[in-house]
Formats: structure tokens, sequence, C-alpha cells
């Protein structure tokens, strides 16, 4: 199902998609490039399934039609046609191609718009995705390494052919990693699927990454398949390393966040050295938001948690080891591959 050309160019030619479904679907999981204007709310549709399971699908019918009407039909049917007229491209789904993306498509013909639902709708554009994952050929894949804050997602950026798990993970993948709420596992899923879809047949670039992002898993086929892929260190400085730590991660956060990502990791660090540290971020915070006044605590997270945990997962990789040289000295390596 991977290769089924009508979906590819779907999503090749990021197609705006209109989903129909409950709002609590959607953030379940969500199709790329779609937009959630349901047919039903949550508590509607929650509704019609009662009925729907207590008298069958005419009652069902009837009880949705009751609970969308007069106004709030037409606010629906309006956010529908106000999305179309902006991408006269879209397309409507529901879940299965069924009722719902027909009763959607109906109404906006009655109104001068016509439209046929995506056939299958979700369930088919999933299963779509987890072909890609579970079966499509994967791309030629070099791992980049490095200690952290040496700058690899800067490096990765440079990169025309990469994947960026951590951007759609939306997660730099460390216990001070959270950029915010992450995708549901569905929506990351989905979201991986079609980078991979896109990067068919290409050697591309991506950062070594564990098993899980935040609260994300990679897809265990994937993994399997990085792990096992060459790798190329990115060698930095500590200079270059804090402040590439402060700009990407200080400065545009809190003493709260720091002190939060710390207790996260207080077994493994001890309590001596998490007093320690937790001591020296709430000073740091208290001072102008200079890296001078961080540098002491960046320091020791570095050189106490981080480097070694690096240095002993390096250890078993050492035979996958390519290349090693800092930014500029990697790039020029790459491009002569």
């Amino acid at each position: 199902m991977w290769n089924d050309p009508e979906l590819i160019k779907l999503f090749i030619d990021k197609t705006p998609l209109i989903d129909v479904r409950a709002p609590i679907e959607f953030q379940d999981g969500a199709i790329p490039h779609s937009i959630n204007l349901p047919l039903m709310n949550d508590e509607e549709r929650r509704q019609v399934g009662l009925c729907y399971k207590q008298s069958g699908q005419g009652a069902a019918i009837e009880l949705g039609h009751q609970l969308v009407c007069g106004e709030i039909k037409e606010a629906r049917v309006k956010s529908w046609r106000n999305y179309i007229q902006q991408y006269p491209e879209a397309e409507v789904f529901c879940f299965r191609g069924g009722l719902r993306s027909q009763i959607s498509c109906q109404w906006l013909k009655e109104t001068g718009i016509s439209k046929r639902p995506i056939p299958g709708g979700y369930k088919r554009l999933r299963h779509f995705f987890l072909s890609i994952l579970n079966d499509a050929p994967l791309p030629m894949m070099i791992r980049l390494g490095g200690l952290t804050g040496s700058g690899k997602t800067l490096l990765l950026e440079k990169i025309p052919y990469h994947l960026d798990l951590e951007n759609l993970a939306n997660h730099r993948g460390s216990a001070f990693g959270p950029r915010g709420s992450q995708p549901s596992q569905i929506t990351f899923e989905n979201k991986l699927a079609l980078e991979l879809l896109k990067l068919t047949g290409k050697k591309i670039l991506v950062e070594d990454e564990s098993a899980t992002i935040g609260q994300l898993t990679v897809p265990q086929r994937l993994f399997a398949a990085l792990r096992e892929s060459p790798m190329i260190i990115l060698e930095t400085g500590h200079e270059e390393r804090l402040q590439n730590i402060f700009n990407e991660y200080v400065k545009p956060s809190s003493r709260d966040f720091f002190l939060s990502g710390l207790g996260k990791i207080q077994k493994r660090l001890g309590g001596v050295k998490f007093k320690l540290l937790s001591d020296e971020i709430s000073k740091a915070f208290e001072s102008p938001m200079e890296l001078a006044f961080h540098e002491a605590w960046i320091s020791i997270l570095l050189k106490e948690y981080y480097d070694p945990l690096y240095q002993k997962g390096i250890r078993y990789n050492q035979e996958k080891i390519l290349f090693q040289g800092n930014q500029a000295e990697v790039l020029s390596y790459l491009a002569h591959m």
C-alpha cells in the first residue's frame, strides 16, 4: 500500500485536507496537511454513537441531523466553504470515508461547491503511513553523533537531505528537551512516514537518537536501521558547546524549567551533585541573562552527567564511525561522499 500513486501524489503535492472527524479523534491522530473542521463536536458524536448502539443507524442519523441543524449547521458549512475558497484543491475525509464525509460533501454541494470524500477516509490514510514505516524501502541513513551542545541540529539544517526526529517530536530528546506539548504517537508516526516518503531513494543524515524522544517512541524498524547505520562524529570545543547550550536551551527558558528537568535525573546525579546544581541554577537565573553567569552549572552538568553517558555509548559504535571532525570538516566530508 505504501506505493499507492494516488496517495503519494496527494501528500507530495501537500494537498490541504479537511478532517471532519470529532476533535478528540483529531487529537488522537492527525494526518499531515489536515485541518480539523468537524461535522460534530465530541459531545454530539458521543450521543450519536450511543444512539447507534441502542437504536441502529437510522435513528443515529436522525439524531445527528437534529443536533447539527440551523445556525450550528450553517456555521460548520461556512467553515468548510471559507477553507475551500482559500484552498480550492482541498479534499474532505472522515474516519472511513462514510456518512460524515458524505453528509459534509452533500451540504457543500447544496451551496454550490462540489467535493467527493477521500475513499477509505482516515483509516486508509493511516494504513498508508503505517505501510511506509513497516514495509517501504528506507533511505540510506548516516548517523550524526557528538557531545551534548556540539551543534548537531545546527549542522543538520545545513544538509539538504536530512531527517530531524526531534523537530517532528517537538522535543530535544533529553531531560531538558521539552519545547511544549508533543504530538500524539500516531500524529508523530504519520508525520515521520511522510518525511520518509519524501526522502525515498536519498542518502540522508539523521541525528543519533535514543529509542524515545520525550514521551514518543521511534518506530522499531526505523530505530533498528538507524542503530546499524554508519556514523559521523561532530567535534566541538567546550567553549562553543557552552555557547550553543546557552543560546538553544538557557536563553528561551526559566529557572523552574531547569530545576524541573534536573529533578528527572536526580537519582542518576546523586544527592550531592543534585544539590550543587540546584543551587548553581537558582543563583544563575537571579543574575543577568549572560553566559558568564551560567557557565558553572552548564559545565558541571556536561562533565558530570552528559559527557560520561555519551562516551559510554560511543564505545559500542567505534566500528561504525566513518569520520570525525568539526562542522566545516564534516560538511566537506559529506559533500564529497
